[in-house]
């Protein structure tokens, strides 16, 4: 201990101070470096696992919350498929030609109508317009007047028929005979039995008899 303290050798006491105080320099530094070193790793150590969390929640919930348009791609089908309305196919409509009355007195203009039905369960459309209808009235087998006659073409108008709905188109006949083009001069027609057929499109109705008297 004595030694410790009172250095012993050839050269003066004060160079071995000098040097006692120089390893005792080192070590100090090497000691506080390492615990400086330590610290600081530690505060870095703490400041990721607190992002750490914070970074993995954000991207987990923003899918959360754009999982919602499934939603609206369903209900989006769902309007388009209810609003589709396809043409009414012939083997669905029923063609009825009516005469408003069985027998018509002397000067008086035959009431003809022309009824569409459509008789499926789905609503469909049909084109009901002049160019699609068409009223013929015959004497025996012999065409004696037809609505196209004298008025030729028109336009066409598609409707939606709804199951079980009728759509009804009616002209007043003035016995005037006619014939394809419309050529004048045409007599009247005489008193006797008449039948009418009504037309839509290809589809024919069944002759509806009536009297001209």
């Amino acid at each position: 201990m004595a030694s410790l303290l009172r250095p012993t050798g050839p050269l003066p006491a004060g160079v071995y101070w000098f040097r006692r105080s120089l390893v005792v320099a080192v070590v100090l530094v090497v000691v506080l470096g390492g615990w400086w070193v330590l610290g600081g790793l530690g505060q870095g150590s703490a400041a990721s696992q607190g992002l750490g969390p914070s970074g993995s929640h954000s991207p987990t919930a923003s899918p959360t919350r754009s999982a919602a348009p499934t939603h609206t791609a369903r209900s989006t089908r769902s309007p388009t498929a209810a609003a589709t309305v396809t043409t009414c196919p012939d083997s669905v409509v029923r063609v009825l030609a009516v005469t408003g009355e069985s027998f018509y007195p002397p000067g008086t203009a035959a009431s003809l109508t022309v009824q569409i039905t459509n008789t499926s369960v789905a609503s469909c459309r049909r084109d009901v317009g002049q160019a699609a209808l068409e009223l013929v009235v015959y004497a025996g087998k012999t065409r004696v007047w037809s609505s196209n006659d004298c008025n030729p073409g028109g336009g066409h108008a598609l409707v939606t028929l709804k199951p079980g709905q009728t759509f009804g188109s009616t002209v007043k006949w003035d016995r005037q005979t006619s014939a394809p083009g419309c050529p004048s001069g045409r007599p009247k027609a005489t008193a006797g039995a008449y039948q009418l057929v009504a037309k839509s499109l290809s589809l024919s109705s069944a002759a509806a008899p009536f009297s001209l008297t």
